[in-house]
């Protein structure tokens, strides 16, 4: 190879030079410079020959081979979806048989007990009668339409503009308003009892559907769709929802009970007038509107109708027997998680309910209150108010539900007060709160045999307390208790004791352990949180005990264990389970609750065995509660006024009346279980001291005399354990306030009655639903009642 001459390179590099310059004005890529080229190749490039053009590495990546780009996957996803679907479709379409309104199953729903014994049955409240379309009014047609399908006569069985429709108005409303389904979709999934939550079973009901409208004609179609839709109170088809609704027979509903009745469709329960009366005016009104903008009555017409809402009958009383407030669970359970039509479909229901536990509690409590009542009018006359009461029973190894007395008649009354009704309304729960504060400082590596001051009253600056008028708290009858440790101050309940205890771990600690254990109602962090100022209900506080009973482990109280049809299971709720509390924690604060029914405030819940337990009462006596437990069941007893806040007669306290009441529940219940006993705690904690803000001394008051009548019955011995018998008659429809027991005695002579749980000074009870602050009222009065009026 020759050596090239400089002219010649630059004539090479000339030409290459007009070669780039070329493809740039042309918008052609340059052709690339060969290294290391063979003589051949050489010779092709100064005759212009380039080779095949190579994409460069930058534009590769800009530009990713086809099979690796998103949106092919994406789109050959699509491509399969819609095939699978087409054949699915196609094989329902084939396979499937249009459903009769004879396969609607409305037979009672069996209720049974953890042990498989029947408790009762859920039944429809009227039965279910077809009607021909000829004998429904044409208004009561036309209202139905107007509220679910007003394009029934036009679409094909599935109506695409409905279910954008009622997309963009739901996402207007913020809120599930309105639903896409055609009457023919609803028709198919009323019949056939289909509440999977898919998007295969939606899409197998609009295939029923299109098939349906093939096979039948509209007017059939509609006829069984108001023949079998739900309306509510247990009444399928628009004939029992008439009844049911009106009593009266369908040919017979005027224009304005047709609008009632198409407006409970979509959520019969939440729209019933009796219970949601401003739920039902707003679907009354969104029908009548519906109805007008349809053309179907005049602006006069729906004006008028508009302010005349029509009255419906009373709800019937559907139950009455054995466990009725725990089978209202049981039936709320069942609407929310497979639909409220499909509670009374012959299903099988296991429920947690121990129905020898369930005859207990209600035999003991028809008999205490029973015998109360009659005491109380025996003094103070016929006219005498007579409160009512509640008993809730759980296991501590799950959380589930062995027992529950809602009320004193459930003929009379069906509100259910060991749940606080359907708006959950707690009652102040008095000292049986103080035990979350008492955890809350065993926690905290402190030890329950630390000493505090126990004065009659106790005054904290705005500074200490967190509230700008202060906080003072005293005792109840203005006992002062000297040097004290925690454990006896928890035996005695002493008010004073505990105020320092909650400035000391926080109220915001209080009131993160007790929502952690199982309160569920809303808890403000104020100081007087440890004096039971904040609203529980009877299940609520249960469920905290379970807690302590378990070690330290929450569980979510439970009603079904599982439900069936035909043997198949439709659903089986999951058990919930969280540690809150180190066991060691939970163990040592059992161990000093232990003492409360040994020589405490609660010594009337002694049953001969291991139980650990609190005492409550509010203040003037208006709350009464005893919570306690042993290592094999947890039970919480309440007595007060079902509608006030107002004193019951005799000052009763916790520790009479319903720690009696749980000893004579407890003694039957687990008679046929072995005495266990809790594990003893092994934690070695801090002692403290005095060390708490100096209370303001003040003299010590004298009990006032008790002027109200008192009860003194002797309790009753355990009876042995009940054949199933029928719920037995009561003759009122609340319970009776409680015997006024003597004080328990105590260890130490000289101290005063122990639980002496005064609340601080000032005004009466701020009432049900008032929240108190530091500075608030008293809300925690004695756990035993004062010293009679001759000891005054």
């Amino acid at each position: 190879m020759g050596v090239r001459t400089r002219t010649e390179l630059s004539d090479r590099y000339l030409r290459r030079s007009i070669a780039v310059a070329d493809s740039l004005l042309m918008n052609t890529p340059h052709p690339p410079r060969t290294l290391h080229a063979s003589p051949t190749t050489r010779a092709r490039e100064r005759a212009g020959w380039s080779p095949p053009r190579q994409p460069s590495r930058s534009r590769a990546r800009r530009r990713p081979r086809w099979y690796r780009r998103p949106s092919f996957w994406f789109g050959l996803l699509l491509v399969v979806v819609l095939i699978v679907l087409t054949i699915g479709g196609a094989v329902v379409y084939a396979v499937a048989t249009v459903p009769l309104p004879s396969s609607l199953d409305t037979s009672p729903t069996v209720v049974l007990d953890v042990r498989g014994r029947e408790i009762g049955e859920l039944y429809v409240e009227a039965t279910r009668e077809d009607v021909d379309l000829d004998q429904i009014p044409e208004h009561t047609r036309q209202a139905v339409l107007a509220a679910e399908d007003a394009g029934f006569y036009e679409h094909p069985g599935v109506s695409v503009a409905g279910i954008v429709r009622a997309a963009l108005r739901n996402i207007q409303s913020g809120e599930v308003r309105q639903g896409g389904s055609t009457i023919s979709q609803q028709y198919v999934k009323s019949v056939t009892g289909d509440t999977e939550q898919t998007a295969m079973r939606k899409a197998r009901e609009a295939v029923l559907a299109m098939k349906l409208e093939r096979e039948v004609s509209k007017d059939q179609i509609l006829e069984w769709y108001l023949n079998t839709i739900y309306f509510g109170r247990g009444a399928y088809g628009i004939q029992a929802a008439s009844r049911a609704y009106f009593d009266k027979n369908v040919s017979k509903l005027t224009l304005a009970e047709s609008a009632l009745l198409a407006g409970f469709i979509p959520a019969p329960s939440a729209s019933d007038p009796v219970e949601h009366p401003e739920r039902a005016a707003e679907r009354y009104g969104y029908v009548i509107d519906q109805l007008r903008a349809h053309e179907w009555i005049s602006d006069a017409e729906a004006a008028e109708l508009g302010a005349n809402q029509p009255a419906v009958t009373p709800k019937a009383k559907r139950r009455s027997g054995t466990a009725s407030f725990f089978m209202d669970m049981v039936e709320k359970e069942l609407a929310d998680r497979l639909g409220e039509d499909q509670a009374y479909r012959g299903l099988t229901v296991t429920t947690t309910l121990n129905l020898r536990m369930q005859r207990t509690a209600e035999k003991v409590y028809d008999q205490r209150f029973d015998q109360l009542r009659d005491d109380l009018r025996a003094q103070a006359g016929d006219n005498v108010e007579i409160p009512t009461g509640a008993l809730v029973s759980l296991d501590p190894d799950n959380g589930a539900i062995r027992a529950l007395v809602g009320g004193r008649n459930y003929a009379r009354d069906q509100y259910n007060l060991a749940t606080g009704g359907p708006d959950r309304l707690g009652r102040q729960p008095g000292s049986t709160f103080k035990p979350w504060a008492l955890a809350a400082w065993i926690a905290s590596g402190k030890s329950p045999e630390s000493r505090f001051d126990g004065p009659s009253t106790i005054t904290f600056s705005p500074e200490e307390s967190g509230d700008p008028n202060g906080w003072e708290v005293s005792n109840y009858g203005g006992y002062g208790y000297g040097s004290t440790t925690l454990r006896e101050a928890t035996w005695k309940s002493i008010n004073t004791v505990f105020a320092q205890v909650a400035l000391d771990v926080g109220p915001e600690q209080i009131a993160s352990l007790a929502e952690d254990a199982g309160i569920t109602s809303r808890l403000d962090a104020n100081p007087s949180i440890v004096l039971g100022a904040e609203e529980v209900t009877p299940l609520d506080l249960a469920s905290a005990y379970n807690t302590l009973a378990s070690g330290g482990v929450s569980r979510v109280p439970r009603t079904i264990a599982k439900v069936e049809r035909d043997g198949d299971l439709l659903y089986k709720p999951r058990t919930h389970r969280r540690r809150v509390l180190d066991e060691d924690v939970a163990w040592t604060t059992v161990d000093v609750l232990r003492g409360v029914i040994d020589q405490g405030t609660g010594t009337a819940a002694q049953i001969g065995r291991p139980a650990a337990g609190k005492t409550g009462t509010t203040q003037n006596g208006a709350d009464a509660w005893f919570a306690g437990f042993t290592p094999d069941l947890t039970t919480v007893t309440w007595m007060g006024y079902r509608d006030s806040n107002e004193a019951m007669p005799g000052a009763p306290t916790g520790g009479g009346f319903p720690a009696q009441l749980w000893a004579e529940y407890m003694t039957e219940a687990l008679e046929n279980t072995d005495p266990n006993d809790f594990p003893a705690p092994s934690g070695d904690f801090e002692v403290v001291g005095e060390s708490a803000p100096a209370p303001t001394t003040a003299p010590e008051p004298q009990p006032e005399p008790n002027d109200e009548p008192t009860i003194d019955p002797q309790p009753s011995a355990p009876p042995p354990e009940p054949e199933p018998a029928p719920e037995p008659s009561l003759p009122a429809p609340q319970g009776d306030p409680p015997p006024d027991e003597p004080p328990p005695t105590v260890d130490e002579p000289g101290q005063p009655p122990p639980d002496q749980a005064g609340g601080q000074a000032g005004p009466p009870n701020p009432g049900r639903g008032a929240q108190a602050a530091p500075g608030d009222p008293a809300v925690e009065a004695a756990d035993a009642p004062p010293p009679p009026a001759d000891s005054a």
